[in-house]
């Protein structure tokens, strides 16, 4: 049976934290030449497996389609269609409901659904009733007329252009009948879920170092977890002379005291999570430790690093972390470090009898 739409009224009522959700495309009467009418991609006519909607996200975060209703009447139908549990639409992407049957074919990385809830799929009636998108809630959200917009034209109708436009013929303005889950030229849709939420925690749970130089492994986790990019960026203040962190968030240690770590999603949504870890036992000597202020730049260093102190340097040692002797300079605050592998080192300060010992990292 023919289904046919005019979206004379297209609704959304909710907050902010739903988004935007907007019908796009729907092809209820589908070519019944050949293959012309196969939108699901199973290579097989069907006037009701290949029915489609489209629904469309506008909003900037992941938008929760999960129990979702597609009813036929808003007063004296019956319900055709729940969205299954954990379906969500990406920001400016779409999810189709296709009417049945079997659905092959990637759509542009659409999110793609078969209604197939029996034999005739959504099997939606013909003209005179307002069809009705329901929330989890059971609130109507999205109601469509379903009055003719033409007899049998055998093309899905779609907005155009896309999202903001007014419905037309698919076939009006490009050479085909329907695009499922693209644009209406072809073109995907985003197709990239975004991060909502991220916690940032120390590996083994206790965010401490309390050994020389030691390190200590950061976590972050992004939610939700189908979440496209789920990688982040690690940061620690600028010259906080406790800790370095690395590109895949090993905290050095470098001094006595704490350090706020900071991981930032790199999926455009810039969330951030922090961590304060701790620091002891960074200790030389006692006697020798911050005798007098030195700070150290930069730091990671790769082939120099200087050395910078209020009070005048009269020599500059660097030993590695068994207390061997690898380098010795005087009168001078520049170390040339390219014979040094990659790890951590102590530098050793010296000032009028008086000597201060850092921790470095050669990357």
């Amino acid at each position: 049976m023919k289904r046919l739409f005019t979206f004379l009224a297209i609704l959304f009522i909710g907050s902010q934290v739903h988004g935007q959700l907007i019908i796009n495309e729907v092809l209820y009467d589908p070519s019944n030449s050949g293959l012309d009418g196969d939108a699901n991609g199973d290579g097989v006519y069907d006037q009701e497996d290949d029915a489609f909607i489209e629904f469309y996200n506008g909003s900037a975060t992941n938008f929760d389609m999960s129990g979702y209703q597609i009813w036929d009447d808003t007063v004296s139908g019956s319900l055709k269609y729940v969205v299954p549990a954990g379906t969500f639409i990406p920001p400016n992407g779409v999810l189709v409901v296709f009417g049945s049957g079997p659905v092959l074919g990637n759509f542009g990385g659409a999110i793609v659904l078969s209604a197939d809830t029996n034999a005739n799929g959504l099997n939606l009636n013909n003209s005179g009733e307002v069809i009705a998108i329901k929330d989890a809630n059971g609130l109507t959200v999205l109601t469509f007329d379903s009055d003719a917009l033409s007899n049998n034209p055998n093309e899905s109708y779609t907005r155009n252009p896309d999202i903001t436009g007014a419905f037309e013929q698919h076939n009006d303005n490009t050479p085909l009948l329907f695009s499922p889950g693209t644009k209406v030229d072809g073109t995907p849709f985003d197709t990239n879920f975004v991060a909502e939420s991220l916690t940032v925690s120390a590996q083994g749970g206790s965010p401490t170092i309390s050994t020389l130089a030691g390190t200590l492994q950061m976590e972050a986790m992004v939610m939700p977890s189908f979440v496209s990019d789920t990688t982040v960026t690690w940061s620690v203040p600028m010259a906080n002379g406790v800790a370095t962190i690395s590109a895949t968030g090993l905290v050095t240690a470098v001094s006595n005291g704490t350090v706020v770590v900071t991981a930032t999603t790199n999926d455009g949504t810039n969330i951030t999570a922090t961590e304060t870890v701790t620091v002891t036992n960074q200790n030389i000597s006692l006697s020798e430790f911050n005798s007098f202020p030195v700070q150290l730049y930069p730091n990671p260093a790769k082939e120099f690093i200087i050395v910078k102190s209020p009070q005048p340097l009269q020599k500059l040692e660097v030993y590695d972390l068994r207390g061997g002797l690898l380098l010795q300079i005087e009168n001078n605050t520049t170390l040339n470090l390219e014979g040094l592998e990659a790890g951590n080192y102590i530098l050793r300060a010296y000032s009028d009898g008086a000597v201060t010992s850092k921790v470095f990292t050669v990357n």
